[in-house]
């Protein structure tokens, strides 16, 4: 074969080569992509091609994709990431990831196993002059893939960590909280304005009488601001936040004074605008059990009160609300009884005033924090059976979104041309 031929058939070889590949949308591939895992997006899929690459790295596809992540109620489709200290001297903090997998067969609900990837390792994280390896870290909440957490000895500073893009943030120290600090009395919660798509970080000061908020804004403020006190509130023992839709949920207890210096306690939600940076409370009208203890969780972009305590025979029982009218969280219909899980032989050993709360709620599993040894547990919905244990040593579980969010990205709709 003479050279012309050669390249005749090398001609006809590459444009049939051509006609061959698909050309596939990019409003396709975006819908594809946003579905994936933001851990798989960052470390696999942005190396496919260019055009993969430029739609993984826009602010507006990050916004796209945690939009999509945030509606499932999956345990297939959630993530958690374990906080802890990295063992040693140098003030350092280790940041996971947990991986669970659930039993393929239906009739086997036998909890296989779980595994712990390290993410990566911030040193000299914790700047507390008062060091010790031994305290555990506290969790406050998580929101578009970041997760909020700080230390007991590093108090008057949060910190912020994306475990996908390991985009990592430390307040400055909170000088509106005085000499006690963080401690039981104190709470966090970091959410996120739709409007400036500014993040902020709140924090409620419960060391008095009345609640004294202080708020943070984190990429345009170099100092914590006061915001106005909440009277009749006692925020002892609050274990968890919640995020949703530019509020941020607490779920406390209000104390009504009367004459004769006697009281009235009852439970309420603490739900604060983050755009316009205003308190409200709001009794939620479910008949708590007597002998309980009760929190709030997000489950499928759904605000959920939880309720847990004992049962006949040493069991525990949970009774999962789910608020299904945003605009009326007062109102009995606006909430309904999403199931109740009975966890037989386990409350022998429990005793729910001690750091007994629930960690995440999805269709198919309840993780419970069974107080304070460290152990998590994980429940089947269905059965109630306990499928497993999580031990962490001196770290926390924070369930969150993977994401491709960083701070300075804004939620613009992408170009599809």
């Amino acid at each position: 074969m003479d050279t012309k031929s050669r390249h005749r058939t090398k001609k006809i070889f590459m444009e049939n080569k051509k006609q061959d590949v698909i050309s596939v949308p990019k409003e396709v591939v975006i819908e594809i992509l946003r579905r994936v895992p933001g851990h798989d997006l960052a470390e696999k899929l942005k190396m496919v091609c260019m055009q993969w690459c430029s739609i993984i790295h826009t602010g507006s596809f990050a916004y796209l994709h945690i939009e999509q992540r945030i509606k499932s109620s999956s345990f297939s489709q959630m993530e958690a990431v374990i906080v802890a200290f990295d063992g040693n001297e140098n003030r350092s903090v280790k940041i996971s990831s947990l991986e669970w997998h659930t039993n393929d067969n239906e009739n086997d609900h036998l909890f296989e196993d779980w595994k712990t990837k390290h993410l990566c390792t911030a040193k000299d994280a914790l700047l507390g002059q008062n060091f010790n390896r031994l305290q555990n870290m506290v969790w406050a909440n998580s929101v578009n893939g970041f997760v909020c957490f700080w230390s007991y000895f590093d108090k008057p500073r949060l910190h912020i960590f994306n475990p996908v893009t390991k985009e990592y943030l430390i307040t400055p120290p909170n000088t509106y909280l005085g000499v006690r600090n963080f401690d039981l009395d104190t709470t966090v919660g970091c959410g996120f304005c739709p409007v400036s798509y500014e993040y902020k970080v709140v924090v409620l000061d419960g060391n008095s009488e009345v609640i004294k908020p202080s708020i943070f804004t984190i990429g345009t403020a170099h100092s914590w601001r006061a915001l106005r006190v909440i009277p009749h509130h006692n925020i002892i023992n609050v274990v968890t936040i919640v995020y949703l839709k530019g509020m941020l949920y607490w779920y406390v207890t209000s104390t009504i004074e009367y004459s004769f210096h006697t009281t009235s306690s009852k439970s309420t939600l603490l739900c604060f605008d983050v755009r316009k940076e205003e308190f409200d409370t709001i009794v939620v009208p479910i008949e708590i059990p007597e002998r309980s203890v009760s929190n709030v969780v997000e489950k499928g972009e759904k605000l959920c009160l939880v309720t847990i305590s004992y049962a006949p025979i040493c069991s525990l029982l949970i009774n999962v609300y789910v608020n299904i009218d945003d605009d009326d969280l007062s109102n009995l219909n606006s909430w309904k009884k999403e199931f109740t899980v009975t966890a037989p032989s386990i409350a022998y050993k429990l005793d729910l005033d001690d750091n007994v709360y629930t960690l995440i709620v999805t269709d198919e599993i309840v993780v419970i924090q069974l107080g304070d040894s460290n152990d998590r547990g994980f429940f089947h919905v269905a059965t109630g059976k306990l499928l497993g244990l999580l031990w962490t040593r001196h770290g926390t579980l924070i369930p969150y979104k993977s994401s491709l969010v960083a701070f300075c990205h804004r939620p613009l709709l992408p170009s599809l041309s």
